[in-house]
């Protein structure tokens, strides 16, 4: 009898129980979130706690200043570093190779030399192109016969050395810029003097703080869309920023927020807050997912 479609790749080596074990170690994995995973609105996305003194990307995305401010001087100084390594790096490099084309020269004058030295006689004409070839034969097959012959190859002690992270980081040539990485399908640029003052209007209701649109006086919750206008910081439900602000601006009328009447100029000005639903409804991102690689087994 035939294998399944989906254990057509399955030997006969393992038991079902054992592949189960297996499921959370290989292959893609997905998990539908409740309301107890889901992001509040009003949350850092560094400390998942309620941002204290809130700022914004022009993305969107809201954190506590105390905590972006720090992630962007780590960033700062993980790209100090990582020049730093690659400058040592490439500056090695540049060592190596003019050290073996400094013995090459030598190598070709003390053979000019000792041709000189002796009496001419009729040679044969080598050819550099065969000479190479055959050194580099010579110290394959070196390097072959020493990795043969090492004992032990799989203690961390007789280890081989290997440069593979030394050449990744050779070929990374990172752009020494801060990013946003909230959203890790879109990283963007983020400096510090990007970031946008985020003013939530609250108010006391039944001995708990409460978050509302200071135009229609509506609550804020995780099913609201709200946006933050650049200039002063206010934060609008969605329905109030598209009659108030979007619309005049797309009929190129002079608009201003409604709580402090700062004028808003630009659709730019306006920025959307990310939101990540109820984990109950479709329409917020209620399912997270990684991929990797099946068991073939």
């Amino acid at each position: 009898m035939t294998r399944h479609s989906k254990q057509n790749t399955a030997l006969g080596h393992f038991t079902y129980a054992e592949y189960q074990m297996l499921k959370d170690r290989w292959g893609s994995q997905s998990m539908r979130l409740s309301q107890e995973n889901v992001r509040a609105f009003n949350a850092c996305y560094l400390c998942l706690q309620t941002a204290q003194r809130p700022v914004s990307c022009m993305e969107g995305h809201l954190y506590c200043k105390e905590c972006i401010l720090t992630d962007l001087v780590k960033q700062k100084a993980q790209l100090a570093s990582h020049a730093q390594r690659r400058a040592e790096l490439l500056r090695k490099r540049s060592e190596k190779e003019a050290e073996t084309k400094a013995t090459e020269a030598a190598d070709k004058i003390a053979q000019f030399e000792q041709g000189s030295a002796i009496m001419p006689k009729k040679r044969k004409v080598e050819n550099d192109q065969d000479t190479a070839s055959s050194k580099k034969r010579t110290s394959d097959d070196s390097h072959v016969s020493k990795a043969a012959t090492m004992p032990a190859f799989w203690l961390p002690s007789m280890a081989p050395e290997y440069e593979q992270d030394d050449e990744a980081l050779l070929e990374e040539d990172r752009a020494s810029i801060t990013l946003c990485t909230a959203s890790a399908s879109h990283p963007h640029k983020l400096l510090s003097k990007q970031l946008v003052d985020v003013h939530f209007s609250e108010r006391t209701v039944q001995n708990d703080k409460q978050v509302y649109c200071p135009c229609c006086k509506k609550e804020c919750s995780r099913v609201s869309q709200t946006f933050v206008l650049r200039r002063c910081g206010h934060v609008l439900c969605a329905p109030c920023t598209k009659t108030l602000i979007q619309g005049p601006l797309a009929k190129e009328e002079p608009t201003a927020c409604p709580d402090c009447s700062m004028a808003v100029k630009k659709e730019r000005d306006v920025i959307s807050l990310v939101r990540e639903g109820t984990g109950f409804a479709g329409g917020g991102t209620a399912e997270a997912k990684s991929k990797g690689i099946a068991f073939q087994g």
